[in-house]
């Protein structure tokens, strides 16, 4: 518990969705074990080729923390998608085979091709559980020490309303009104004041409108973009020094 507040004050710090920073490090982090320890697990193995491997999404940022850290090689990627490929191509020959038309006509052609359709990355999963457990740690900090995260949650740029919504849907959030409203007020506060910061920075950029733009008013279309749909991150957060410890950003 102690080390994960630690990692959750840094990531309140941090500018934008603090559940989004840390979400995004366990992810990078997952790819990185993965690949540095775990190609040969065959629960992992078989998960993947189940999922002809990652996500869009993830499959880039699994391109992104290889390419950013000098301990991992390609040979990781090759061994997980060797079989991705193998049975990906099983699956396509189906499709080869003999009976074109009766399949048509069975419709067992539309059943082969359902099964060429990606589908349950892992690490959408892993993602998924790491949100929740994120999302619990805050609302235990905030319910049990609230003196001092209620603050901290104030002063940091809040949560994504993806993020927000997860915690109203906790088990603590619904068994504690007072938790629960005060998530709902804090979020109502930041949503009037970016509404705010919307319309002013359109009502400035008329011609006739001499006032100067606020660095927030001038920031508030990106803030939108990530407090609606979450945030996205250009440069990898979580980091293995050269002994082989980890740390972050």
């Amino acid at each position: 518990m102690a080390l994960f507040t630690g990692e959750l004050q840094r990531a309140l710090a941090g500018p934008g969705c603090a559940l989004c920073r840390l979400v995004r490090r366990q992810e990078e982090a997952w790819i990185w074990h993965t690949l540095y320890e775990f190609t040969g697990d065959p629960e992992v193995r078989s998960r993947l080729d189940a999922s002809y491997g990652f996500c869009h999404e993830h499959a880039h940022l699994l391109r992104r923390v290889l390419t950013g850290h000098r301990l991992l090689g390609g040979s990781g990627v090759a061994r997980i998608y060797e079989t991705v490929v193998l049975r990906y191509r099983e699956q396509l020959a189906a499709l080869a085979g003999p009976g074109g038309r009766l399949k048509q006509w069975l419709g067992s052609e539309h059943q082969q091709l359902e099964k060429l359709k990606p589908e349950g990355c892992p690490l959408c999963l892993a993602s998924h559980h790491a949100a929740r457990g994120a999302v619990f740690f805050l609302l235990e900090a905030l319910q049990k020490e609230g003196r001092l995260w209620r603050p901290r949650l104030k002063s940091s740029e809040g949560l994504c309303n993806p993020h927000f919504l997860l915690a109203l849907e906790d088990r603590q959030a619904r068994e504690d009104p007072e938790l629960r409203q005060f998530l709902i007020q804090d979020q109502l506060e930041r949503l009037a004041k970016l509404q705010d910061r919307l319309h002013q920075l359109q009502r400035k950029q008329r011609y006739d409108v001499h006032e100067s733009i606020s660095e927030e008013e001038a920031c508030s279309w990106q803030e939108v973009i990530w407090r609606f749909t979450g945030m996205q991150y250009e440069k990898l957060l979580w980091q293995v020094g050269p002994e082989g410890d980890v740390g972050g950003q």
